[in-house]
């Protein structure tokens, strides 16, 4: 079977049908995150478990180890796991680290504008 273009540009080792799905399934828990800030919380605090309400299913070959130290997860395989499951642990891990970046997001607080602090006496008349 034909391998299909990832992202970069370079063929991935997933199975084209596999990583079509992963993708698409994807695409539509991150469209829904940066527009649902609601959603984004849930994501946040629970992202396996709506992962796979959004049709996203861990491959059997793969783990899900969460990191204590630096609150993140990382999909682990073992040493002898074929290349279709390297890759998509892989895969797994930098959809991971994204949702941890979604939750920074929520985290982070918007300075003001320079030139519309408030009570600046700025205003126009």
């Amino acid at each position: 079977m034909n391998d299909i273009l990832g992202s970069s540009g370079t063929s991935s080792p997933i199975n084209p049908i596999r990583k079509k799905e992963l993708d698409n399934n994807w695409k539509a828990v991150a469209a829904k995150a940066v527009t649902d800030d609601e959603f984004k919380k849930v994501l946040s605090k629970d992202p396996l478990k709506v992962l796979e309400e959004h049709g996203l299913k861990i491959g059997p070959d793969i783990k899900i180890i969460f990191d204590e130290t630096n609150q993140e997860y990382n999909a682990k395989v073992s040493s002898d796991a074929s290349e279709e499951s390297q890759a998509e642990a892989q895969w797994w891990t930098w959809r991971l680290k994204m949702i941890k970046e979604f939750g920074q997001e929520l985290d982070r607080k918007v300075g003001t504008v320079a030139g519309f602090d408030e009570g600046c006496g700025n205003e126009l008349s």
